[in-house]
């Protein structure tokens, strides 16, 4: 959760620090061309809310997932004259959540 701030400074939540405890990431390199993080032990209550019967990622999980996404993708380098080293995913159990 945010902590108060000073004046009228805004806090800012970092979803990797916010997240509870108990999650942990499994990082697997898969045939030297993908890498694969699987967050595991997401609490339910945290992790999903109800939408008329449907499970959906809550929005903490869903930032948590783009954050990693983020780092992963921090380290493929592209541009005009290399393309992407490597396929990134994120998954949430046996889900893959961001491709």
């Amino acid at each position: 959760m945010p902590t108060p701030t000073q004046g009228d400074d805004v806090a800012t939540v970092d979803p990797i620090v916010h997240a509870p405890n108990g999650i942990q990431f499994d990082v697997a390199v898969r045939y030297d061309c993908e890498i694969v993080v699987t967050i595991v032990g997401v609490p339910t209550a945290w992790g999903w809310v109800d939408d008329g019967g449907l499970d959906l990622h809550s929005p903490a999980l869903r930032a948590l997932v783009d954050e990693i996404a983020s780092i992963i993708n921090s380290y493929n380098h592209s541009g005009q004259d290399i393309t992407n080293r490597f396929f990134g995913r994120v998954r949430v159990g046996d889900a893959t959540v961001v491709w």
